[in-house]
């Protein structure tokens, strides 16, 4: 099973790292993952221990909840590298565990910890791999819960344990001078040492180093504590005073490790807001790094023989991050260099404006208005025309070996002889600007536009700047262009400092406008454009401004619309450019920053704020330049961008899914399936966002994301609207907080899974302007072919009846309300007879009619919540239907109901399946067949159901017999699908699982 949740880390060497996927522990070796055996166990990993057994040999501990493994690692068998070889239970959590060294050859030793202060002291016989022998069960006077613990000591008798428990304090005991020994039994009680009020919330992690003296807590109260930790003559004298309390996270610091570069101690730090933080062993923040796309930071681990930092997290992949740089074992490790000031000039002269011509020559405007370059080797800013009068320039762009400047209705244009070093001047005069020129765009090697401070822009040709077209951008001053991108010879894309976006197309040689779409970006422009793809009828491009969102455009090159396709959240306060498909530069704070969809944030710069006075340049090895101006001086910072990425984990897949709890998915199947085509999933969560998500055996591959929504997704819903040979469209509805309904369509290649989403439409359906009710279900019915009606839960007990049609998607016409005085979980469309079932917090299903005017059934099925119901029409009697729920009270229901007279014809509970509240259930029926391959009269019928108890079972509901059949690691399951064609059951919430069935 795959489940998207790390829970912890351990590095066995250098080449290897052992991770925990809900129950599954994974190894990580090069570029391949290998799953360990799970036996018996049911509980999500929580940590590991490993001991040498001899040179090829690793005994493995892997501890789950109440769980043990013990599991041979064979270094030098690749058929069998893992070899489970004893399994074991205890009463209480285990939150720690260890093994000691100096035993007989064929013994090991061990300690697990658990949750009430109560230590087991194991032996396990490595010649039966049969017996593990209890030495010791160890108890603490102080029982209170502890969240999290450290054991230090070499053997038993000098073992120390330092707790953190759920009241802030640090606990501290060990096993000497027990205070109460039983002699018929191995229980003993040994005394607590020290109790310390450490935090005000609970205590995450702990992690120390006796040779530093540092210990290192973390808490819910958001921070990371450094102690100075004191051990005399026994730990009975230790003493542990307070040094820093450190602040560099926004939310619940998780995990902390102490780690050692170059002799000197330094403290890595990870916390549920998604950041990686590394200290000094003074207290001081040395770097703060986004991880894991905002999902939280479970454990860490280092790796000293490489300086390597790993981190697992609930996006169920592993991180991995170089810290050469940080520490500078790396000598080529990249940095900003500050360059030389202009050599002669005035005082007060200095480079206010930079731009890259190549790899190793930049140009910059100085505050006198002169025009200089450099070659970065030789570090000397030179004129480019000593003879050139100095004008008031307010613009430097530049593309390939042409330098254009602008000022006062005046241009110049350059064009540099890389062979001979030289600055060719190709014009300078007057282009018919009245002016201050403010923009200059290179649309293509013979073509360019400028636009002033008074609204006036043009084309124009290379070769010799005169006329090629005036482009009307409207009466309004101070509305030059920020972005501009020449999608054809006949088509213009434009965006001024207004923040419009136009489209133009070129008609007798001029542009006219033909669309408009206003404040895409803000009011501050748009900053870039890219083109993705085009063909005859569409283009496709994407832009980014001064907000964290991508915007994906919609070019109909046939009748000249433009449209916003989908927008795409980004980690980034605004963005600037995009170089290409898998990098994202932008400001965050003073920050550049570089951002990758696969690596999350891959570089950022201290640059002192986001200005225009920067440039960049990203080479064909990766290799990331940036150009910035700070207080008057310039800097030059090269970075290999995938550099802190070790090659072996570049080569894994990363999953992607929901960074927090998932509430509703649907299995999308193409017409015709069965051809191999891989599964696709789209689902939506507490993170605001729609995921479209290809399963690709047991790994969870980005396809699309939907970023409509502002508040949480409660239920999404399915059409699919056309299918064909090469792909198939979906109408997607989904409905959640703040009372927004958004709908999307969504357009899959099936040759390459390669997705186009088109945001029709966002409704806030609220009552008044300050009422905004949460939606809690939606269902729809197709009516004709782009004709739809739409029925929605609200939260406060109104179900409304909507039509909307496809080819007028910003209208949503109000039909009925009905109120049924209870908040709705669940609502579901019975198309046959044309029945709408609704399920409450009551217990009670309802039922009406299409118009919703007609209640026809009122059944209550629970004593509290419905949280989840599933239906299937029986194939022999269509006026039967079978309806299978389950409630808060931790029951399942099966109801057989005949809709033409609304009576129940059945009913069976299942009781004590469960001892949680049921959140998924589905049921599938299969017609049987004879041994000549003739139908029975009589399918087979059956369901499965999981609840928060995480077992699974299979229920016959012809027969009414049951049985387990699994378990789940998902912590909060919300749901579950079925897909027949590979045999799995897919299980979502907190994570993401599929089972084999």
């Amino acid at each position: 099973a795959l489940v998207m949740q790390h829970t912890h880390k351990h590095s066995i060497n250098r080449e290897l790292s052992l991770t925990g996927h809900g129950n599954q522990a994974v190894l990580y070796s090069s570029n391949k993952t290998i799953k360990l055996p799970t036996g018996l166990r049911k509980g999500k990993v929580h940590g590991f221990a490993v001991s040498p057994v001899d040179p090829l040999q690793d005994l493995v501990l892997i501890f789950s909840e109440n769980e043990y493994s013990l599991i041979l690692h064979n270094r030098g068998n690749d058929k069998n590298q893992f070899e489970l070889v004893y399994e074991g239970e205890t009463k209480d959590w285990i939150n720690a565990a260890k093994f000691f060294g100096g035993n007989a050859k064929d013994k090991k030793t061990f300690v697990l910890h658990m949750a009430h202060s109560a230590l087991l002291y194991l032996e396990f016989d490595l010649t039966s791999n049969a017996n593990c022998r209890t030495l010791e069960l160890a108890r603490c006077s102080e029982s209170s819960i502890l969240y999290c613990t450290r054991l230090h000591g070499e053997c038993y008798e000098d073992l120390a344990i330092i707790s953190g428990n759920a009241f802030g304090e640090l606990l501290l005991w060990q096993t000497q001078n027990a205070i109460d020994a039983k002699v018929e039994t191995p229980v003993k009680t040994y005394p607590l040492l020290l109790r310390l009020q450490a935090h005000n919330g609970v205590i995450f992690s702990i992690d120390f180093n006796m040779a530093s003296h540092l210990l290192v807590t973390t808490s819910d109260d958001r921070s990371v504590k450094f102690w100075q930790i004191t051990k005399l003559e026994s730990w009975q004298a230790t003493k542990i005073r307070p040094m820093y309390s450190c602040f560099g996270h926004s939310s619940r610091v998780m995990c902390a490790v102490i780690f050692k570069v170059g002799g000197q101690a330094y403290v890595a730090s990870g916390g549920e807001d998604s950041y990686v933080c590394v200290w000094s062993l003074s207290g001081d923040l040395l770097m703060k790094r986004r991880q894991h796309f905002g999902s939280p930071i479970w454990r860490l681990g280092f790796r000293p023989e490489d300086n390597t930092l790993y981190s697992t997290s609930s996006s169920g992949n592993l991180a991995v991050e170089s810290l050469e740089e940080l520490f500078g074992g790396d000598k080529s490790a990249p940095a900003a260099n500050m360059l030389c000031d202009i050599d002669g000039a005035s005082t007060d002269e200095f480079i206010r404006n930079v731009k890259f011509v190549s790899d190793q020559l930049i140009v910059g405007l100085s505050s006198s208005n002169q025009l200089y370059y450099m070659k970065v080797a030789q570090d000397i800013w030179q004129l480019v025309d000593p003879d050139f009068p100095t004008y008031k320039r307010t613009v430097l762009e530049v593309s390939g070996d042409i330098i254009a400047t602008c000022g006062h209705r005046r241009m110049t244009i350059y064009r540099h002889n890389a062979e001979h070093n030289t600055f060719d001047k190709v014009f300078d005069g007057e282009t018919g600007l009245t002016g201050t020129i403010r923009s200059f765009h290179f649309l293509s090697k013979d073509l360019y536009l400028a636009s002033d401070d008074l609204g006036k822009c043009q084309s124009l040709k290379a070769h010799d700047l005169s006329l090629d077209s005036p482009i009307e951008l409207g009466s309004y001053r101070e509305a030059w262009i920020t972005a501009a991108l020449l999608v054809s010879e006949k088509y213009l894309l434009l965006g001024d400092r207004r923040g419009h976006v136009m489209l133009y197309c070129r008609c007798s040689n001029t542009f006219s406008r033909k669309a408009t779409l206003k404040h895409l970006h803000g009011k501050m422009g748009t900053n870039f454009f890219k083109l993705l793809r085009i063909n005859e009828d569409a283009a496709h491009v994407l832009s980014g401004g001064h907000e964290p969102l991508l915007k994906y455009l919609h070019l109909g090159l046939t009748e000249c619309t433009l449209t916003i396709g989908q927008r795409e959240s980004v980690p980034l306060s605004w963005v600037e450019a995009c170089p290409r498909g898998d990098v994202i530069l932008g400001f965050n704070d003073n920050h550049i920053v570089a951002w990758s969809r696969r690596y999350d944030v891959l570089a950022q710069l201290a640059c002192g704020g986001g200005h225009r006075c920067w440039d960049y340049r990203l080479t064909d090895d990766d290799v990331l330049a940036i150009l910035f101006v700070k207080r008057k001086r310039v800097f030059l910072y090269r970075h290999p961008l995938y550099k802190r990425i070790p090659r072996d984990m570049a080569k894994l897949e990363l999953n992607s899914w929901h960074s927090r709890n998932c509430n509703s998915s649907r299995l999308l199947s193409h017409e015709g399936d069965g051809n191999g085509a891989q599964p696709l999933i789209v689902s939506a969560g507490d993170d605001n966002v729609i995921k479209l998500t290809k399963v690709m055996d047991d790994t969870l591959l980005h396809c699309a994301e939907v970023h409509s929504h502002v508040s949480t997704v409660r239920c999404l819903q399915a059409h699919r609207l056309a299918s064909s040979r090469n792909s198939t469209t979906w109408i997607i509805f989904s409905v959640g907080g703040r009372s927004r309904l958004c709908i999307n369509q969504l357009t899959v290649s099936l040759g390459d899974n390669e997705c186009q989403v088109t945001e029709l439409c966002t409704h806030v359906l609220q009552k008044s302007s300050t009422v905004e009710a949460r939606l809690m279900a939606i269902d729809i019915a197709q009516k004709e072919a782009t004709h739809f009606s739409l029925y929605v839960a609200v939260a406060d007990g109104e179900i409304r009846h909507y039509h909307w049609h496809l080819n007028k998607p910003s209208e949503l016409h109000l039909q009925t309300v009905v109120d049924i005085e209870r908040c709705p979980l669940t609502l579901q469309w019975i198309k046959s007879k044309g029945i709408v079932l609704i399920t409450t917090t009551s217990g009670e299903m309802y039922g009406f009619d299409r118009t919703l005017t007609t209640k026809c059934l009122q059944l209550r099925l629970h004593v509290t919540g419905i949280n989840t119901i599933d239906t299937c029409m029986d194939d022999k009697q269509p006026q039967r239907l079978h309806i299978l729920s389950g409630g808060d009270d931790e029951n399942i229901k099966y109801t057989i109901l005949d809709l033409d007279s609304m009576t129940v014809e059945h009913k069976t509970e299942f009781l004590g399946l469960h001892n949680a509240q049921v959140n998924a259930l589905s049921i599938h029926s299969s017609v049987g067949s004879n041994q000549k391959g003739e139908s029975e009269t009589e399918s087979e019928m059956f369901a499965f159901t999981c609840g928060i108890d995480k077992q699974i079972f299979r229920i016959d509901l012809r027969s009414h017999e049951y049985r387990r059949v699994g378990h789940t690691s998902i912590a909060d399951v919300k749901g579950m699908m079925i897909d027949e064609n590979l045999r799995r059951m897919y299980f979502y919430g907190s994570g993401f699982e599929i089972v084999e069935i």
